[in-house]
C-alpha cells in the first residue's frame, strides 16, 4: 500500500506529536504547520500532499486561505479535513467549511480510528482522482502532439489555424503559413528502411523546431511535410524566414552523412479565407516550389 502523506495545520507541537503518533501506527506520514511564516512557505510544496488536517482553531489562516492552499491546480484540488476538539463546535466555522467545499469536518468526542478511516477514505479519492487526471493528460497531449516529431498535430494545428483566420478577420494582423517538405525521406526508407526514415524525420523535426521563433508554431501535417505558423508575420517576412531556413538546415547532418533536402511553399492570410483556401495556396505553392531546380521556395 502506498503511504500516504498528509499535512497537519496545527495550533501547537504537541498536538500534532499526538496525531502524528496515531497516524504512523496506520502507514500514514505527516508533516506540521504550526505558525503563519510555516503556512506562507509551505505552497510551493503542496503538490507533496494527498490531504490537509486542520486543527479548527488556528488563528494563523482563514477557512478560505486553507481552501485556496488546497486549489493548487484547476482540475485538482487536495481534501482538507477540519478536526474541532471543542466542548461546544463553533457553527460559523463549521458552516464556512462546507460553504468553501470542505471535504469532512470531525467534532469532538474523537474516535481514532473513526479519524484514520476518513483521512484514507479521502486521501484515496483524491489518489484516484489523480491518476484519472494524469490519464486525461496523456490522451490530451496525443491528441496535440504528433508522437513522432514531438510538434503540433495536425489535428490541433488545424484548431490553431481556424482560431487564427478568426483573429485576423477580426484585427487584419499579418499571417502566413509556410508549407515545407523534407524530400530525401523516400530515398531513405527506399535504401535502409522505415526505422531509418522516421529517425530521420524525428530529428530534422529537432532541429527545425531549434532554428524557428518562439511564437511561431510547427505541426508535422502528413509524412515528411509540416506546416509552420507565423504570426505578425507578411509574405516577406515569411520569405526571409524561409530562406533562413533552407540555409541553416540544408548543412546540417540529421543522420550520419545524411543532410535535408527542402522546398518551402508560402501564403498568407487574406480577407475571406477559410482554412480549405490557406491550406490549398500553401500546398499549391509547395508543388511548385518542388519543381525548381535550386532553391525550392515558391510564393502562392
Amino acid at each position: 500500500m502506498i503511504k500516504k502523506q498528509i499535512l497537519i495545520l496545527e495550533v501547537n507541537e504537541q498536538n500534532y506529536h499526538v496525531l502524528r503518533t496515531l497516524f504512523e501506527k496506520n502507514n500514514i506520514e505527516t508533516s506540521s504547520v504550526l505558525n503563519k511564516e510555516e503556512f506562507e512557505n509551505i505552497e510551493s510544496k503542496i503538490e507533496e500532499y494527498d490531504l490537509l488536517l486542520v486543527n479548527s482553531h488556528i488563528s494563523y489562516a482563514t477557512v478560505q486561505e486553507v481552501v485556496n492552499l488546497a486549489n493548487f491546480s484547476v482540475s485538482l484540488k487536495l481534501p482538507i479535513i477540519y478536526l474541532d476538539n471543542s466542548n461546544e463546535h463553533s457553527k460559523v466555522i463549521l458552516q464556512e467549511c462546507f460553504e468553501h467545499g470542505v471535504a469532512d469536518y470531525i467534532k469532538k468526542p474523537f474516535d481514532s480510528k473513526e479519524i484514520v478511516f476518513r483521512i484514507i477514505y479521502h486521501s484515496e479519492q483524491f489518489l484516484k482522482l489523480k491518476e484519472f487526471k494524469l490519464r486525461v493528460d496523456k490522451l490530451a497531449n496525443l491528441a496535440t502532439i504528433d508522437q513522432l516529431s514531438k510538434s503540433t498535430s495536425k489535428m490541433h494545428m488545424q484548431a490553431i489555424l481556424k482560431h487564427k483566420i478568426s483573429y485576423y478577420n477580426r484585427y487584419k494582423v499579418d499571417t502566413s503559413v509556410i508549407y515545407l517538405s523534407l524530400l530525401n525521406v523516400n530515398k531513405i526508407v527506399g535504401s535502409f528502411g522505415l526505422e531509418k526514415g522516421e529517425k530521420l524525420i524525428s530529428h530534422f523535426a529537432k532541429e527545425l523546431k531549434a532554428n524557428i521563433r518562439e511564437s511561431d508554431v510547427l505541426a508535422r501535417w502528413a509524412g515528411s511535410d509540416f506546416i509552420i505558423l507565423l504570426t505578425n508575420t507578411s509574405i516577406e517576412a515569411a520569405e526571409f524566414i524561409a530562406k533562413k531556413l533552407n540555409t541553416k538546415l540544408s548543412t546540417v547532418e540529421i543522420l550520419p552523412h545524411v543532410k535535408p533536402e527542402l522546398a518551402f511553399g508560402i501564403t498568407t492570410f487574406s480577407d475571406g479565407d477559410e482554412l480549405k483556401d490557406i491550406l490549398d495556396r500553401a500546398k499549391y505553392a509547395l508543388g511548385e516550389a518542388k519543381k525548381q531546380t535550386y532553391g525550392k521556395i515558391y510564393i502562392s
